[in-house]
């Protein structure tokens, strides 16, 4: 029995409905493959230049800055920006943190007027509000500059504790000289009040 339309309305077969959907997703399927742009990135090839072997200075490199500290880290390795996982740090500083080494004078040699043996003085403040200080000093004239210790006063200078401030004459004795040197120390830079 054929299927019979109401006067006045198209009809669609359920088979011709299925054909004109499976057309439109093809159609709307080959539109899109055309309209998609591909885009083919050469293929780069590895360059190897070859960098110059320049000597950088940093604050973590103790041979090639004058102002990173003589300090023996023996093989222990904890990254500064790393917390403790386990809870509180222990051996934390109390009274204020370590200031930088900077240069606070020259060292001459005493003996055997020999004044062409001019050293740096480098030095840091152990603590605020005391006058402990920890020194050292550099040797000259090579191209790897090592740091020596400084005794003063029979005090090694480079210990936790430090020494006692170093003023201009007084003499020190270097460990890598094996011999005495007079300490002539720059002025200090004091604060200044500048008006607005």
């Amino acid at each position: 029995m054929a299927k019979k339309c109401i006067p006045g309305l198209f009809c669609i077969d359920n088979m011709l409905l299925f054909l004109v959907i499976v057309i439109l997703i093809l159609l709307l399927y080959v539109m899109q493959r055309q309209n998609t742009v591909t885009i083919v990135q050469p293929q780069q090839t590895e360059q190897t230049e070859q960098i110059p072997n320049r000597s950088v200075s940093t604050r973590l490199d103790p041979i090639n800055d004058p102002y990173s500290p003589p300090m023996s880290a023996a093989g222990v390795y904890f990254p500064p920006d790393s917390g403790d996982i386990r809870g509180v740090p222990i051996n934390m500083r109390t009274r204020g943190m370590f200031s930088q080494y900077e240069q606070v004078g020259i060292l001459t040699r005493s003996g055997n007027g020999s004044a062409d043996n001019i050293l740096p003085l480098l030095g840091r403040q152990v603590m605020t509000g005391r006058n402990k200080w920890q020194y050292y000093t550099m040797t000259s004239g090579s191209n790897l500059n090592t740091k020596l210790p400084i005794r003063v006063n029979g005090r090694d200078s480079t210990d936790e504790y430090g020494c006692d401030e170093i003023t201009s004459r007084d003499n020190v004795y270097v460990a890598g000289y094996n011999d005495v040197f007079t300490a002539t120390v720059y002025n200090k830079n004091s604060f200044q009040y500048i008006p607005v």
